[in-house]
């Protein structure tokens, strides 16, 4: 993909978005899901990482130097492991290997999925790790150093480098097409970044035309649509072949937002795709009703700023770790969809 071309697409979506009129006001009402549980957490500090393993039909929670495994019945505690450094991303390899980023010192752990006994280590020539990536599709995983501007590619089993490329301006969430393509946010461009996975070279960008400070950002690769986040208080559905924007919802939630994307997420009978965004003050949905169409579907206000969602498609569940204060630790929010809600 060529910079110059993809910037062509940018102005010309930019005129059909002008030609659109204004956006509709962000529905307040019908949000699919509602709050069936909360885990109150026992210790202090923000929760970094969120991740659901299918096989154990466990959620595993990155908090401080803890890694705690809860069961998806009943969310009951089962499993804990301390690091040696605050644990700032998850991943969960082809394998089936967990492995977890630990910010200082800089290096890569992994865990057993039914024990969270460590199984290896890998120090890491990098600046305070900060998300990991692992693309099920094409067998790829990926960790970024926001404090370096770097993505480096690794192998899923040892944890050896195999290539890194800088990305000029504010990296922030990955996302990949399952066949050789990385695309990441840029906050300071207002932009996606294109990176040849393979080679790890830049090989263009998306502008974001009209979204202020992209930051949220999950992937369709059946559909090849791109949803993004934005700290204005929008979300942009993107072509990603050929890098053009044609959808724009108002969605609320502010800077800083997470997240997820899964076909189904309320069983076979439910919608055909939804895409979730949590931030600071609320969490929301859209509605997939067909690769060109889609719905906002409502909002969820929030008491706290979202730290880290998952998505556990299987039941029906949306996992947010909700950001502690000085006055309260940080609270886990099971949110559940009725029936007639998935409709």
């Amino acid at each position: 993909m060529r910079v110059g071309t993809v910037w062509r697409l940018g102005v010309l979506t930019v005129g059909m978005l002008l030609l659109s009129g204004p956006l509709p006001a962000a529905d307040g009402t019908g949000f699919p899901y509602h709050l069936v549980r909360r885990i109150a957490l026992p210790a202090a500090g923000a929760v970094h990482a969120l991740l659901f393993d299918p096989r154990t039909r466990t959620i595993y929670v990155a908090q401080g130097p803890r890694i705690e495994g809860y069961s998806l019945a009943g969310a009951r505690l089962v499993l804990q492991r301390r690091l040696p450094g605050t644990v700032s991303a998850l991943a969960r390899t082809g394998t089936g290997q967990i492995v977890a980023a630990v910010r200082t010192p800089a290096q890569l752990v992994f865990l057993s999925p039914r024990t969270l006994a460590v199984t290896h280590r890998r120090t890491l020539d990098l600046a305070k790790p900060a998300a990991l990536l692992y693309d099920r599709k094409a067998h790829l995983l990926f960790l970024e150093s926001r404090a370096g501007a770097t993505i480096v590619r690794l192998d899923p089993a040892s944890g050896r480098s195999l290539g890194q490329v800088r990305v000029p301006g504010t990296p922030g969430e990955m996302a990949g097409n399952g066949r050789g393509t990385l695309y990441v946010t840029n906050a300071a461009r207002d932009a996606l970044e294109v990176i040849d996975a393979r080679s790890m070279r830049r090989t263009g960008s998306i502008p974001l035309s009209r979204c202020r400070a992209p930051s949220g950002l999950a992937m369709d690769t059946i559909g090849r649509r791109l949803f993004v986040g934005c700290a204005n208080d929008r979300a942009l559905i993107v072509d990603a072949d050929l890098g053009f924007t044609f959808v724009r919802l108002p969605i609320p939630g502010g800077p800083r937002l997470r997240a997820a994307f899964a076909f189904h997420p309320f069983g076979a009978h439910g919608w055909k795709g939804g895409v979730f965004f949590a931030g600071a003050t609320a969490v929301a949905g859209i509605q997939m009703q067909a690769f060109i169409r889609y719905r906002n579907h409502g909002h969820l206000p929030l008491p706290a700023r979202c730290s880290a969602l998952t998505l556990v498609a299987p039941v029906g569940e949306l996992w947010l770790a909700l950001a502690s204060s000085a006055r309260a630790r940080p609270v886990i929010w099971v949110l559940g969809a009725s029936r007639s809600e998935a409709q």
